[in-house]
Parts: C-alpha cells; structure tokens; sequence
C-alpha cells in the first residue's frame, strides 16, 4: 500500500473541499464525547499528517467507538487511538472540525500502523466531521 504524507493544513483544506460532497445524515445515540480526549501540543514539532483511513462513515458500532467506511475498511478507536490535530499550527480543539461522536455520514481522517488487519486499529483520527448537519 502506498502511503501517501499530507500537510496538516492539506488535511485541513481537504476537509473544507469535502463540504460539496454528498454525504448521508444518519443520527447514532451513542453518548461518549470523545472531543474531550483532544489535546493540542501547539510545542510539538510540524510534521507531515499520513493519512491511510478515510471516507464516510456507513456504520457504526454500538460500542460507539467502531465504524466502517464506504470503502469496506472496518475501524475501531482504543484508549491508545490519539484524537485531533496538534502540532505548532493545530487549531484549538473547539475549532477542528473532529465531532464528539462518530456517526453515519461522518467525513473521517485518520492512519493506522497496520492495514493488513480487519478491523484496523487507529493509531490517530484527525478528522471526523459531518458537513451537512454537524452537531457542534
């Protein structure tokens, strides 16, 4: 698999394009918010964001932190999974465009270590966004 490196501002700005895209409005119940387990390290040193998870969101777990993507890949989120944009150029947690749950029709960013297991593990969720009827 080819990994592809992305600015966090590229990510940022794929983001933005991804408004005119069509995405599905289907509400989860789910009640963690997981905005809260953000952090911006605006001292960390810029880095190049990889990003090898991505698509909408067409299922969700009821466990609320596994979901799978329009392509097929199956994801689950651990303690572990770090959550956000940081770095020297990371925008506060309250302006990224990350949702404090995953839900149908979420715009999902993200990378995993391994994309040969099924599910695959996020290592990191940069994004998880829906542009049509975002909750926040």
């Amino acid at each position: 698999m080819k990994k592809v490196r992305i600015s966090v501002g590229s990510l940022v700005a794929c983001a933005v394009i991804a408004v005119v895209s069509s995405l599905v409005n289907v509400n989860n119940d789910t009640t963690i918010d997981l905005t809260d387990r953000i952090e911006v390290d605006h001292a960390a040193p810029a880095a190049s964001a990889v990003v090898n998870i991505e698509g909408k969101i067409t299922e969700v777990g009821e466990d609320g932190l596994s979901f799978t993507l329009e392509n097929g890949m199956e994801v689950v989120v651990t303690d572990e999974t770090k959550l956000g944009i940081d770095g020297p150029t990371a925008p506060p947690k309250e302006e990224q465009f990350f949702e404090p749950t995953f839900r149908v029709g979420n715009l999902i960013g993200g990378f995993t270590e391994d994309t040969t297991t099924e599910p695959v593990t996020a290592a990191v969720i940069y994004t998880n966004w829906n542009f049509e009827k975002p909750i926040r």
